[in-house]
């Protein structure tokens, strides 16, 4: 009865939705597909049940040899608001300049086939473009994997975490990050003014665009509300690829971005350290089961970036086993860097640390014998942040007790300390459990000796907390943090 009661209320509610939403703009939701049978019913779905109904969706089929057409039109045939289009294969820019040249929407966005929209993220975004007059909207994306919805990379979380109105990019250089041509939404009129298309070639030529975008718009929209799920696939372009011509073409992509920058020379630094932050080191790490020809690419290319960047916010904010890393190739030591990689370089975690006159230190292989500076090894604020996690609970007659580990990473405790706070109960500490234990990507393990704690909160057993906040002081470093209670 309750199902037949929520199916009558949508067969209203939506048609009624609908018709108050029949002076909104269009917009154009645009999907290229090419081999994408498997997820395109899914994603199309996603873009009919779309809450803000003023939709168009273009699919442009870009020569598939699977089921992806014959998906499309069934959809077509249930969906008046549904177009297919064909054409021999050619990539997905030529496809989707193709639909954007059909487009009839005041709005586009972009949907690949292999991905969906939320529910809620494009009327969100749509309310604010109605009343700010921006040119672009961004949305925060999540990632699939298998049937697993995962959080969005921190950096895209941190970026979405501060929503903004429109703003100039160089108010917020930030949004830079988000540089997927999907969980956008441009506004038809400047898209068609400032030119914008999509390279043919397009592994990483997303940026290109969105950086384009981002410097000529007037207005900038950065949404809080989750638009996109994104799928990660080894197996795609622009996730998968171990070889030199991969690097390369990511490389180009990143040139031709600081090249659209270069009006801007502060926002461009800031773009530089950002990929030396969050996109290079994707790239190096696949050196664990790369050749000679990656490595030879990565040494050519990377040092330019490095160039660009600020260097005092280099220093302070990009991890020390990376800017080794990149010491190493600026120095062009093939043997060396291949040292590094198999000694576990690019996991800071695996190796200890201490203070030099440098600052706190870690001691990655070469250390001392490599022609790399000491500051190179100094570790950042972010890499020693304290960390909490509560590893399980029981019940002890009227208490809680817990087990807690408390660290700070990439550094070994020497005589630690906690307090732990909850909504009021009364903690009592021991200095007792399990230390915190890191494992590699090799297999390798590294505990923190003195990281085990054990909390016994008084008489809450029936009132658990939903999480605790911990102290943690050990020596100079000093650091909270908050973890939920299973």
């Amino acid at each position: 009865m309750a199902r037949l009661r929520r199916r009558l209320r949508r067969a209203v509610t939506m048609p009624l939705d609908r018709w108050r939403q029949r002076s909104r703009p269009m917009l154009t939701i645009v999907v290229p597909v090419y081999n994408g049978e498997a997820y395109l019913d899914e994603c199309l779905t996603s873009a009919r049940k779309q809450d803000y109904r003023r939709v168009e969706i273009v699919v442009i089929d870009d020569g598939s040899t699977d089921g992806s057409l014959a998906v499309a039109h069934r959809h077509a045939k249930a969906d008046a608001r549904v177009t297919v289009l064909s054409q021999a294969n050619a990539g997905v820019g030529e496809a989707r300049r193709a639909a954007v040249a059909v487009a009839t929407g005041e709005f586009l966005t972009f949907l690949d086939a292999d991905d969906s929209l939320t529910l809620g993220g494009l009327r969100a975004a749509m309310d604010v473009l109605e009343e700010t007059g921006s040119d672009v909207s961004v949305m925060p994306y999540q990632r699939q994997e298998g049937a697993a919805i995962r959080p969005p990379a921190p950096w895209i979380r941190s970026l979405h975490a501060k929503p903004a109105r429109h703003v100039a990019l160089v108010d917020r250089p930030d949004v830079l990050v988000n540089a997927v041509a999907c969980a956008k939404i441009f506004r038809r009129t400047f898209w068609d003014s400032t030119q914008l298309a999509f390279p043919t070639v397009l592994l990483a030529g997303d940026q290109i665009v969105t950086a384009t975008a981002y410097r000529d718009a007037d207005g900038i929209d950065i949404s809080g509300v989750m638009g996109y799920t994104w799928r990660r696939q080894e197996s795609s372009i622009s996730q998968g690829q171990v070889t030199a011509e991969a690097v390369h073409a990511r490389q180009d992509a990143i040139d031709a971005v600081l090249d659209v920058l270069a009006p801007l020379p502060d926002v461009r630094a800031e773009r530089a350290l950002q990929y030396l932050r969050y996109n290079i080191p994707n790239s190096v790490l696949k050196l664990e089961r790369a050749d000679e020809a990656y490595l030879d690419a990565l040494v050519e290319r990377v040092p330019r970036i490095v160039e660009a960047a600020p260097a005092d916010r280099y220093a302070r904010e990009v991890p020390a086993q990376y800017r080794v890393l990149y010491a190493l190739f600026a120095n062009g030591d093939r043997e060396a860097i291949w040292r590094y990689v198999r000694a576990e370089g690019m996991q800071s975690e695996m190796h200890p640390s201490g203070y030099e006159p440098a600052g706190l230190t870690s001691y990655l292989p070469g250390w001392q014998s490599d022609p790399v500076p000491p500051e190179a090894y100094v570790l950042t604020a972010e890499q020693t942040a304290a960390k909490v996690q509560v590893r399980g609970s029981r019940v002890n007659g009227t208490d809680l007790v817990l087990d807690v580990a408390a660290w700070f990473p990439n550094v070994d405790p020497v005589s630690p300390t906690i307090e732990v706070k909850t909504d009021g109960d009364v903690a009592d500490v021991e200095h007792v459990g399990e230390p915190a234990l890191f494992r590699s990507r090799m297999g390798s393990e590294r505990a923190y000796p003195g990281s085990g704690w054990t909390v016994t909160l008084r008489g809450a057993a029936r009132r658990a907390p939903r999480a605790i906040t911990v102290t943690l002081q050990d020596g100079p470093l000093e650091g909270t943090a908050t973890a939920k209670v299973p």
